[in-house]
């Protein structure tokens, strides 16, 4: 496997390849060779093959790290938390609960999703500083499913950008700060 620049040259290549097929493409659309309608996933994938190219690049370049989500007791320690999907109370349907273990080894469920809801269990959302790597994640199957998707960064076992394991235990850690729409339900 290959880390660090040497991944990053060889990304460089990929971003040229995906380029150069997608100049000859246009040039058999406009010489008439090809119609562009029958060209719409090819043209789909090398565009979003590049974009995935550079974006590792990025990555790596920033120390093959990134952000996420994470949840942490009030204290500052991590828990496992994980979103499942349950029978509702009512009876009727499913519904989403947060079960989170807490470090003494109890089990707590909350619907919370809100900063004020976290802490009545005695948990806040961090962010945790993480190696990464992508991933695609897709909303639905098939022609859809492929069109639509998109790449999406995951906590990964190795930094792509040194080669090294990845340590259980974040790089840094902050505070989660609210987005606008979920300030309005923030604790004082």
């Amino acid at each position: 496997m290959k880390y660090g620049e040497e991944l990053i040259r060889e990304l460089e290549a990929e971003i040229e390849r995906y380029e150069n097929q997608m100049s000859r493409r246009w040039d058999r659309i406009n010489n008439g060779e090809t119609d562009q309608e029958d060209c719409f996933v090819s043209m789909r994938v090398e565009e979003r093959g590049r974009d995935l190219a550079r974006d590792k690049i990025k990555l790596i370049q920033n120390g093959g790290f990134d952000w996420f989500v994470e949840y942490a007791t009030l204290d500052g320690v991590l828990v496992n938390a994980k979103w499942c999907q349950c029978r509702s109370f009512t009876g009727y349907g499913k519904t989403s609960k947060l079960r989170v273990e807490m470090p003494d080894g109890t089990v707590k469920w909350t619907q919370a999703t809100t900063e004020k809801g976290l802490a009545r269990i005695g948990i806040k959302r961090v962010l945790c500083k993480r190696p990464a790597w992508f991933r695609f994640s897709s909303g639905g199957s098939g022609m859809y499913g492929i069109y639509t998707g998109q790449y999406t960064t995951f906590p990964s076992d190795k930094n792509y950008a040194t080669g090294e394991d990845a340590s259980e235990e974040p790089v840094e850690m902050k505070d989660y700060t609210p987005t606008k729409g979920e300030r309005k339900n923030v604790a004082e």
